[in-house]
């Protein structure tokens, strides 16, 4: 049984994956239909991020499948790095149409894609390079 203001919810979280379903996504040209970039039309830059967000970045633990989501609530336990109060679990963002929809995370706390990239490089402390980052910012583009 899970108590207090960092339980899961799953019951919600369903509810929120039926949304997910009904959500219709731009265009990936580079994508097929497995969601995995097509060599012959990806950069060679954007192909080391996909190898990075399925591995050493950790992203395909949490976005997976058409719409790069998971459905489900995860507490990154943020308020280790500014004085608030807890927040608890964050709904997973679907990552299809990510470059469509700046501001990110569920606050809006990241203007731009490298910035939430440098934001779970530090919480999930994955000690990316900055090649890594510009590689994974690159693939995530793709989406």
């Amino acid at each position: 049984q899970s108590i207090g203001p960092r339980s899961v919810k799953r019951e919600v979280t369903n509810r929120m994956g039926d949304f997910n379903s009904i959500l219709d996504y731009p265009p990936a040209p580079k994508l097929n239909p497995l969601m995995r970039l097509i060599p012959d039309l990806a950069t060679e830059q954007e192909l080391r991020g996909e190898e990075l967000f399925h591995g050493k970045a950790q992203c395909a633990k949490c976005h997976y499948g058409p719409a790069f989501v998971d459905d489900y609530m995860h507490d990154l336990r943020v308020e280790r790095f500014y004085v608030g109060r807890p927040e608890g679990p964050i709904k997973t963002f679907p990552l299809r149409g990510i470059k469509d929809s700046p501001p990110y995370l569920h606050d809006g706390r990241c203007p731009t894609l490298h910035d939430t990239v440098e934001f779970f490089n530090v919480v999930l402390e994955l000690k990316l390079t900055d090649q890594e980052k510009a590689d994974l910012v690159a693939y995530m583009l793709c989406l």
